[in-house]
């Protein structure tokens, strides 16, 4: 199969335009937030209502929160339910990583699913069972009972993130496509925050299975909400048109041929390796080696998925603003690589520097978000939530996978040793290095819905490996 670079709308050196250049598309109108938008009609896909846009935004990054929140959830609980039935850390590892590999697996189906079909009703559906599954996970007696009610779990939220990125792509302005992209990752922060140290502080009342009752309530109030407000598009009652005509084999072909998809795959797989791998489950027996206890190490930990909020909001108003999306993830790649290595290898000898390192590198890792709009704008309209699903199927697959390796080498958290933790963890670094290195390689876009490379648009300057 021959893959295309998509590059995006680009001055002859292979740049984003200045956004204050006075040269614009004939179909083009004043600036907002300093870019150019499309000029239709306000009820359009790409000029959508305001408030409602961001009124159906939140309700489907309601579900987003929701899915890091049990995701991130078994690091505080792994102790109570090893006592409670008895496994290897390595059971534990596989466990904990179960809910990924579903996960992971359904991103690409249900980005295309989501892509043609009714929006509520299947992110209905998916938040209705995953709640179910949280609910059989919370009974569940034995090994194999809570290794499938987890899965499933995974299973059902993985309709969550590709959703909640296809109402922004919808529902949102082409200007603002980054930032809200950048709030989906605060606010999904804000549910690893919930799984980690809310739910340590909640042990102290509760048992396990109390929380994940609780926790299965909120999803059923989740499915709710979803029912009552999300809508298709604007101005659509079902599936929305330009996407009813694209074939399933159609869109793969799309994604699979474009370069900048596959860029984007390898980046952000080295990013969530980091962010699933190793602080969704693996930092928090490291800072145990590093002195601290169990109820400061997910305290501490939380501040990673806190500072990659801030970070995410940060870099995806400064990416709308300036109209450009490869540097910042270059600088934050590079950064987060180096982050990463003071977090592994350098002790940290208080519990204040310790927060601050975790911090700063979620700052750093929080710029990874901009990929998903560098992704879309590389692509025709209709293979949105498709193209935010394989990359973040990538993704989450690597961050399972990270999350399970490290414990066929660490036999028992009690027993391993701080440079046990140190030797085998280094894996991160390296998955770190690969996203820096696809950062490098991904092409500039900016925002709007006309930046995929084909014949027909004329919104482009030729590739320069190709032009005569």
């Amino acid at each position: 199969m021959k893959i295309h670079d998509s590059r995006p709308f680009s001055t002859a050196d292979g740049r984003a335009p200045s956004t204050g250049s006075s040269t614009v598309h004939p179909n083009k109108q004043g600036p907002i937030l300093g870019l150019d938008c499309i000029t239709v009609p306000m009820t359009s896909p790409s000029n959508p209502p305001i408030i409602r846009g961001w009124i159906l935004w939140f309700v489907a990054t309601l579900f987003v929160i929701y899915q890091l929140a049990l995701q991130t959830s078994y690091a505080a609980l792994d102790d109570k339910i090893i006592d409670s039935i008895g496994m290897s850390t390595a059971a534990s590892g596989l466990l904990a990583a179960s809910f990924l590999f579903t996960y992971a697996c359904v991103q690409l189906p249900a980005g295309l699913l989501l892509d043609r079909g009714r929006v509520r009703w299947l992110l209905f559906i998916a938040a209705l069972l995953c709640a179910l599954a949280t609910f059989c996970f919370s009974i569940s007696s034995n090994y194999w009972a809570l290794l499938a009610s987890r899965a499933a779990m995974g299973a059902a939220a993985g309709f969550a993130f590709p959703g909640a990125g296809l109402v922004a792509r919808r529902w949102i302005r082409p200007s603002q496509f980054a930032i809200a992209m950048g709030l989906i990752d605060m606010l999904f922060s804000a549910g690893a925050v919930m799984g980690n140290a809310g739910l340590a502080q909640l042990l102290d009342v509760l048992d396990w299975q109390a929380i994940m009752q609780w926790m299965a309530a909120a999803g059923g109030l989740i499915a709710l909400l979803i029912v009552i407000f999300i809508r298709t598009a604007p101005g659509k009652t079902t599936g929305e048109g330009d996407s009813k005509r694209i074939g399933l084999m159609e869109a793969l072909r799309e994604l699979m041929g474009t370069r900048q998809v596959w860029l984007g795959m390898l980046f952000y797989a080295g990013i969530c390796a980091n962010i699933f791998g190793f602080y969704g489950f693996w930092d928090v027996p490291l800072q145990q080696a590093f002195g601290f206890d169990k109820n400061d190490s997910l305290v501490l930990n939380s501040w990673l998925f806190i500072g990659m909020g801030i970070g995410a909001v940060i870099s995806g108003f400064l990416a709308d603003w300036w109209g450009r999306r490869k540097p910042l993830l270059v600088i934050g790649s590079i950064g987060g690589t180096i982050a990463v290595a003071f977090v592994l290898f350098t002790p940290a000898t208080t519990y204040f520097a310790a927060m601050t390192q975790l911090f700063i590198n979620g700052l750093l890792v929080g710029v990874s978000v901009l990929v998903f709009p560098a992704v879309c704008e590389s692509l025709p309209k209709g293979y949105s939530a498709a193209a935010i699903g394989i990359v973040n199927a990538a993704g989450i697959l690597s961050g399972a996978l990270c999350q399970f390796i490290p414990g066929l080498f660490i036999t028992s958290n009690h027993d391993a040793t701080l440079e046990t933790y140190q030797r085998t963890l280094v894996i991160f670094l390296l998955a770190m290095f690969m996203a820096t290195l696809a950062a490098f390689k991904m092409h500039e876009t900016r925002p709007g819905w006309d930046n995929a490379v084909t014949p027909e648009n004329d919104n482009l300057d030729p590739d320069p490996n190709t032009a005569s």
